[in-house]
C-alpha cells in the first residue's frame, strides 16, 4: 500500500521538474530575443561529450592540450559551445568576451561552485579557491604584501642569480634547465614569502622544514608532492561534477607533505611573533633592508590554517609561473641565435653605459629584453587555460550568428572556458607570424585590452605579476651577461613553437628544456 503513494509522489515530482524546466527554457528564449542573442558555432562533442574526452586523452598523452584547444577554435570559430560530461560549455578566444568575463561584467561571472571542493584538499580556503566575500577577504589580506615598497633590493636578486649560475654544469654539458629553474623559483619564493630560503639550488636536503625538496627512495620530496597534487587537481577540474571520484591515496599523501612543508614556516613565524610581541616585517641586513612577507601576514591574522592556505596559493603562483616562464625563455633563446646575439648586444651596451652597477629600473627599461620576456609569455603563458561560471542569466558580447558578431546567451551556472594560449596565437590579432618568436614586435606594439593576458585581468589580476617580471628579467640579464652561448641539446625532432607541454594548474615543458651553456671567458 505504501508503494502507490510513493509512486504518485515521484510522478508528481517528475512532472513538476519538467514543468519548471519548460518554464525556464521559455523565459530564457524570451531573454535571448530581447538581448538580440544568436547561437554560437557548435563543436561536435558526441553523446555526453565522449568525442571531447577521447580527443583530450590523446592530447594529454602527447602534451598537446593547449594546441588541441586552439585547433578546435581554428576549425569551428573563436566562440563555440560543446557538450562535456553532460555540461553545455562555452569556449572563447575573443578579446571582447574575455575582457567582459574578467573585467567589464565581473559581477556576472565567478568561480564554479565546484572549484572549492575540487581544489580544497591542496589549496584550502585560499585566494585561488574562494569567491565573493571570501575572495575579497583573501585579496585584502594579500594585496598590501605586493606593493612596490615590498619588492626586494637589487642585492637580493643578485644573490639568487649567483646561486643559479653556480648550479649550472660545465660548459658543453647537456642538462635540463627547467629542473634548475623550478629549484631556483622555490628558493626565491620561500626566501621572499617566508624569510627563509629552501636552498634547493645548494642542496636538495639543506632546508629545515623536515621535508626534503627531492625525494629519496620511497620518500616523497616537496617538489614531487607539489607537482603531483597539482596534476590531480587538474584531473579533478576536468571531471566537473565527478571530481569526488578522483581522490587517490598518493594524492592525499602529497597534500599532507606540502602542508607539512608550509606548516614549518607558519609555526616559526607565529613563534617569532610570540617571542617578540609585534613582528618586525622589515629588518636591516648587512647590505640592504629585508621585507618579510609571512611576518606581515601574521601581523594580520594568527589563524594557522588561514596562513597556511594563503601561503600554499601564493607559493603555487610564485614558484610555478616563474619557473615556467624562465624555462620557456631558455627554450626559445636556445633555438634562436640571432635573438641571443641581439639580447647580448643590448645588455653589453647597457652595462658599458653604467658607471656603477646597473639597477632594476634600468634592466626593466631595456626594450629587447622586455620583448623577449613578453614574447615568451605570449607563446607559452604559464596559465594557458582558465574558466568562469555565470552567476545569473547573462550574455557575452560576441560570438553568435553567421558572422560571430552577435551576443551569445549564457545561462546561470554555465561554464565559459577561455584559452590564453589560443588567444595569444590568433593570426588576426598578432599577424601571420603569430607562432614565431619575434621579440621585436613589442618595441612599438600598442596593446589592446584583452589581447595579451598572461596574468589575467580585472579585479582578479595576478597580484605578483610585477615581482615575477622583475625577477625573470633580472635573472635573464645576469645569465646573458655571464654566458657566451646557449644551445639546444634536445635529441629528438625540434617541435618548434609546439613542444609537448605538461598541463596541470599551470603549464610547463613536458620533457624539460635540454640545453648546453658556454660561459664568457675572461
Amino acid at each position: 500500500m505504501i508503494i502507490i503513494p510513493l509512486t504518485i509522489a515521484w510522478v508528481v515530482l517528475a512532472i513538476w521538474q519538467l514543468y519548471r524546466a519548460s518554464k525556464t527554457r521559455s523565459r530564457r528564449r524570451k531573454l535571448a530575443q530581447e538581448w538580440n542573442c544568436q547561437q554560437s558555432s557548435h563543436f561536435p562533442g558526441g553523446a555526453f561529450g565522449i568525442n571531447v574526452l577521447r580527443l583530450l586523452r590523446g592530447a594529454h598523452l602527447e602534451g598537446q592540450i593547449a594546441h588541441l584547444h586552439r585547433e578546435g577554435h581554428l576549425q569551428y570559430g573563436s566562440t563555440l559551445d560543446a557538450n562535456f560530461l553532460g555540461h553545455n560549455v562555452i569556449s572563447t578566444t575573443e578579446p571582447e568576451n574575455i575582457q567582459a568575463i574578467l573585467a567589464s561584467q565581473f559581477s556576472s561571472f565567478g568561480l564554479s561552485q565546484r572549484r572549492h571542493p575540487q581544489y580544497q584538499p591542496l589549496l584550502g580556503e585560499g585566494i585561488f579557491t574562494s569567491d565573493g566575500k571570501a575572495w575579497e577577504h583573501s585579496r585584502k589580506l594579500l594585496r598590501p604584501q605586493f606593493t612596490k615598497d615590498q619588492l626586494p633590493a637589487l642585492e637580493w636578486f643578485d644573490c639568487h642569480s649567483e646561486h643559479f649560475m653556480q648550479s649550472l654544469p660545465s660548459d658543453g654539458y647537456a642538462f635540463d634547465a627547467q629542473e634548475i629553474f623550478f629549484r631556483l623559483a622555490l628558493d626565491t619564493a620561500t626566501d621572499f614569502l617566508f624569510g627563509e630560503c629552501a636552498n634547493s639550488l645548494l642542496s636538495a636536503d639543506s632546508n629545515q622544514t623536515g621535508v626534503v625538496e627531492k625525494g629519496v627512495g620511497e620518500g616523497q620530496g616537496f617538489a614531487e608532492a607539489f607537482d603531483h597534487a597539482q596534476y590531480v587537481l587538474f584531473q579533478r577540474s576536468l571531471a566537473f561534477s565527478f571530481y569526488w571520484l578522483i581522490n587517490p591515496k598518493q594524492f592525499r599523501k602529497a597534500n599532507s607533505t606540502v602542508h607539512r612543508f608550509i606548516d614549518y614556516y607558519v609555526n616559526k613565524a607565529l613563534q617569532c611573533d610570540q617571542s617578540n610581541g609585534s613582528p618586525q616585517t622589515k629588518e636591516k641586513g648587512p647590505d640592504y633592508e629585508r621585507y618579510y612577507f609571512l611576518r606581515a601576514l601574521a601581523s594580520q591574522t594568527k589563524d594557522r590554517k588561514v596562513l597556511r592556505d594563503q601561503l600554499v596559493n601564493v607559493l603555487l603562483a610564485s614558484r610555478d609561473d616563474v619557473a615556467s616562464l624562465l624555462s620557456s625563455i631558455f627554450y626559445l633563446l636556445a633555438r634562436d641565435q640571432l635573438a641571443w646575439k641581439k639580447l647580448k648586444e643590448e645588455i653589453s651596451h647597457a652595462t658599458s653605459l653604467c658607471k656603477d652597477k646597473i639597477g632594476l629600473e634600468e634592466i626593466q627599461r631595456l626594450p629587447y629584453l622586455r620583448g623577449v620576456v613578453h614574447e615568451a609569455l605570449r607563446l607559452f603563458p604559464p596559465v594557458s587555460l582558465n574558466a568562469r561560471v555565470a552567476r545569473h542569466d547573462t550574455t557575452i558580447p560576441v560570438g553568435g550568428g553567421p558572422d560571430g558578431r552577435a551576443p551569445v546567451f549564457v545561462c546561470k551556472g554555465q561554464t565559459i572556458l577561455y584559452s590564453v594560449w589560443a588567444l595569444h596565437r590568433r593570426l588576426d590579432l598578432w599577424g601571420e607570424d603569430a607562432e614565431d618568436f619575434r621579440p621585436e614586435r613589442w618595441v612599438a606594439r600598442k596593446q589592446t585590452a584583452g589581447e595579451f593576458l598572461p596574468f589575467n585581468a580585472g579585479p582578479r589580476v595576478c597580484l605578483g605579476q610585477k615581482f615575477a617580471v622583475i625577477q625573470v628579467s633580472h635573472l635573464v640579464f645576469r645569465a646573458v651577461q655571464q654566458l657566451d652561448r646557449l644551445e639546444s641539446a634536445d635529441t629528438g625532432p625540434d617541435m618548434g613553437m609546439r613542444p609537448p607541454m605538461r598541463q596541470t594548474l599551470t603549464m610547463c615543458h613536458k620533457h624539460g628544456v635540454q640545453v648546453r651553456v658556454y660561459r664568457v671567458k675572461h
